[in-house]
């Protein structure tokens, strides 16, 4: 059974939040349709109907889901006509322990009735409890009847070490990964981001090129776009704050990123 319009039922409504119509910040990134297809292939298919994307902290696996949900909406794969994608609270499913599996229970029974694609970002969480009361043992034979459909997303090696340790869980998922995208993609990834996001403000190309090198300078261990997309809107910020709010930085230059910048790495200095 199939619920596209209306209100989710009663347990995804509570525990969880749709995405399909969620498109804000999607359509700031440029979409990765190889990865998408490939995880709608995945997702239709009639056996090993899960999907596990994995990659480093802050490459857009998140988002790629949410686009994923809105492509499903607008008609781009006709095989997942009706399908919704609705994205777990693992902390709101974790209140009270003594009824947290029963609930996950009754959460996954819901979302099979209405063929529902749940959604759970850091999905290394599922197993944080040791022993065989842990929620991973709870999904377990919904993913091996291949009665649900299911989107997880983690890094890799948390992948490996809470996921695939089970040989019937690794089994039923299948791994798509996403990278950090190489230099070129990023600035067009900036580019697009601050023209669709702030349309009021001239962000120079040299300001976009600057904002790239000054990320990885500011958060080495962080991942892209993640990271340039962070500084780029804290520039915005930076160039706005003395202006009231229904006024908007008319440019952001070169200068503008560097200031930003080491105003940002005043900030990290302080906090270490």
């Amino acid at each position: 059974m199939s619920l596209m319009k209306g209100k989710l039922p009663p347990l995804c409504a509570k525990y969880g939040r749709e995405l399909n119509g969620q498109t804000s910040g999607v359509d700031q990134i440029l979409e990765d349709y190889a990865a998408l297809d490939r995880i709608a292939v995945a997702l239709a298919s009639e056996e090993q109907n899960n999907v596990a994307l994995t990659g480093p902290a802050g490459c857009g696996k998140t988002t790629t889901v949410r686009k994923l949900a809105a492509l499903i909406e607008e008609g781009r794969y006709r095989r997942l006509a009706g399908r919704r994608v609705v994205e777990l609270n693992i902390d709101l499913i974790n209140q009270d322990r003594k009824k947290r599996d029963l609930r996950f229970k009754h959460i996954l029974d819901e979302a099979e009735y209405y063929n529902i694609i749940i959604y759970v970002d850091e999905a290394h969480r599922l197993s944080e409890n040791s022993g065989p009361s842990n929620l991973l043992n709870t999904l377990k034979p919904y993913i091996t009847s291949g009665g649900l459909s299911m989107l997880i997303s983690t890094t890799s090696e948390e992948f490996r070490l809470y996921i695939a340790r089970d040989r019937a869980m690794e089994r039923r998922f299948q791994s798509v990964e996403l990278k950090e995208p190489d230099h070129g993609r990023l600035l067009e990834i900036l580019e697009r981001v601050a023209r669709v996001r702030y349309p009021r403000t001239d962000i120079t190309k040299e300001a976009i090129a600057e904002t790239a090198r000054l990320a990885a300078l500011c958060a080495p261990e962080r991942s892209e776009p993640a990271r340039s997309l962070e500084l780029l809107h804290y520039e915005v910020s930076a160039a706005q704050i003395n202006l009231p709010p229904e006024e908007y930085a008319e440019k952001i230059t070169e200068e503008d990123a560097r200031r930003a910048a080491t105003l940002k790495m005043d900030g990290y200095r302080e906090r270490d």
